[in-house]
């Protein structure tokens, strides 16, 4: 096995600043009333007498419109809420689910443009190139992206941007949420799980609950996104969770678990998954992973962004219209309770880290489970993963639906790769690998338009991927 990753070749070529117009030269930790205000989105938001709906109502914003930010907090599933002031001085919160933070334009500053970027003909100048036209094209305020060669197992990676626009430049090590690529880690740990012994992918989650459930849910169906779920709302407690498992109407049952046609997307059933696994272990997915995944990739991950080492290299996390989604101050804060239950939804899209970091995983994968002088899951394991059950279709394109991972055949001048995407916090990723020549390349973006290709896959994203496989082979 060659993927012995000992040197790590980097490629940063910040000087190339992004020419964007609607992020301040501000550091975004300072955010306040002054240089900021709050978006209501919707109509009818519930406006509540703290940050969470466990506290009283207190009013309805009837319309869309701005209003004036003063703090933020988070509740208890780790969702920020904004504090607000209303035109007759009166205060409540309000759920960022339901309205955005944005930059006021007096505090926007004058950003000069700067010459676009021209490859010098050699693979880092073509790979760096296309980073730098994708990212102005996609208005991304930062990139990341990280190569692993299978040939060699030699790194390589690339920062581009802005970690915090006009305070922190994106370097390699900039850690941000990968959004579903979590997904791709809680699966590692259910195949892991299954080869101890302590689930079986195939079996009934009643086992593991200690309920009934009316339709037959398994690991195996949850994972994917065939247990005929619908695409519910999280609950705070086990308790809660459980009756929603019990209810017929929590499924939709016109369709017929495990097959093709009951396949649809679906969070909830991934953090169903998560939570299974935590009760058939008697140990949370944070700590699982951490002893049987992250600490063999000799890399700093976290499902809980305020739980990796280097917390001072988060990133602000910038949506597609660069309103402020997440701050490095407030991801500090999401951090792991060591409770069974708990955040499940940062089991399918928390997972923290750099690029690099990220592609470890995937690179494990690559090599049928090991990692440098680890292995981390056997051969069969890896396999069970990537195992193409059925052609799925999601946002226009066509995919072989495998155990959370996808394949796509003849994908970006090779021929196949294993896949997933991300999108949330308004990061926007793509993780792959091609199982013949073991080259692995992760993708990370932040506050980049989210239009996706004729495969379903986000542009700015597919767009590197392609240029970097193309010049993979080359890169010295």
């Amino acid at each position: 096995m060659k993927n012995k990753v000992r040197k790590i070749i980097t490629a940063i070529f910040l000087s190339g600043t992004l020419a964007l117009n609607t992020i301040p030269d501000i550091s975004a930790e300072t955010l306040n009333s002054k240089n900021c205000y709050i978006y209501a989105a919707f109509e009818n938001i519930t406006v509540r007498k703290g940050p969470g709906t466990e506290y009283d109502k207190i009013g309805t914003i009837k319309s869309t419109g701005k209003i004036t930010y003063i703090d933020e907090e988070l509740d208890k599933n780790y969702i920020p809420w904004y504090k607000v002031k209303f035109k007759n001085g009166k205060t409540g919160w309000i759920t960022s689910n339901y309205s955005r933070r944005y930059i006021k334009k007096s505090a926007l500053p004058e950003i000069e443009k700067t010459e676009k970027y021209v490859s010098d003909g050699t693979a880092y100048g073509n790979i760096y190139e296309q980073i730098s036209d994708s990212a102005e094209k996609y208005n991304a305020v930062g990139v990341q992206v990280s190569v692993i060669r299978g040939s060699d197992g030699k790194v390589f990676d690339f920062a581009y941007g802005w970690a915090d626009y006009g305070t922190r430049e994106m370097t390699v090590d900039s850690k941000m949420r990968s959004a579903s690529l979590s997904k791709v880690a809680t699966a590692i740990c259910a195949v892991k799980m299954e080869e101890q012994g302590i689930v079986g992918l195939g079996k009934n989650i009643e086992k593991y609950w200690d309920v009934d459930i009316p339709v037959k849910v398994s690991l195996k169906t949850l994972l994917t996104h065939t247990s005929t779920f619908f695409n519910l709302g999280y609950k705070n407690t086990l308790e809660e969770t459980a009756e929603q498992l019990q209810s017929i109407g929590s499924f939709n049952t016109k369709k017929k678990p495990g097959k093709a046609s009951a396949f649809e997307y679906n969070n909830f059933a991934s953090s169903i998954a998560a939570t299974t696994l935590e009760l058939a272990s008697g140990v949370p997915i944070e700590e699982y992973a951490r002893e049987n995944l992250f600490s063999l990739l000799d890399g700093d991950l976290s499902y809980f962004p305020g739980n990796i080492k280097d917390t001072d290299n988060l990133i602000t996390h910038y949506d597609y219209d660069h309103s402020v989604e997440l701050l490095p101050k407030t991801a500090k804060k999401m951090v792991f309770t060591g409770n069974i239950g708990d955040h499940a939804g940062n089991y399918i899209g928390g997972l923290t880290g750099s690029a690099s970091d990220i592609a470890k995983i995937f690179s494990m994968l690559a090599n049928d489970g090991v990692y440098g002088d680890n292995r981390i899951l056997s051969e069969e394991s890896v396999k069970t993963l990537e195992k193409r059950y059925f052609t799925a279709k999601e946002h226009g394109g066509k995919f072989k639906q495998c155990l959370t991972l996808r394949y796509y055949k003849k994908l970006y001048g090779t021929n196949g790769l294993y896949y997933h995407t991300g999108n949330a916090y308004g990061i926007v990723s793509l993780a792959s690998y091609d199982p013949v020549t073991k080259n692995t390349v992760v993708v990370m973006t932040s506050g980049a338009k989210q239009s996706r290709d004729k495969r379903g896959i986000y542009k700015i994203c597919g767009e590197i991927t392609k240029e970097v496989y193309k010049n993979i082979d080359k890169l010295q």
